[in-house]
């Protein structure tokens, strides 16, 4: 299993949204990976609403990385 890192910025903005670190990490397994031109994304959608975060690699060896921004909304 990977390890996500969390800077203390955003834990902060997370906790201002009702976000965990547990879903991040449920979000980080069980969603949907993606990429954009800056970095990876991951959502996964729960019923009523959806959790995403943008994240990039701090090891490429060990497969870690950090969490640069995560965002909570209402479905589409």
């Amino acid at each position: 299993m990977s390890t996500l890192y969390f800077p203390p910025s955003t834990l902060d903005k997370m906790a201002q949204k009702g976000i965990t670190e547990a879903d991040i990490y449920d979000v980080f397994n069980k969603g949907e990976h993606g990429v954009t031109p800056d970095a990876k994304v991951v959502v996964r959608k729960y019923n009523g609403y959806e959790i995403g975060c943008f994240y990039g690699p701090t090891n490429k060896v060990s497969f870690d990385y950090i969490v640069i921004a995560t965002w909570k909304r209402d479905r589409r």
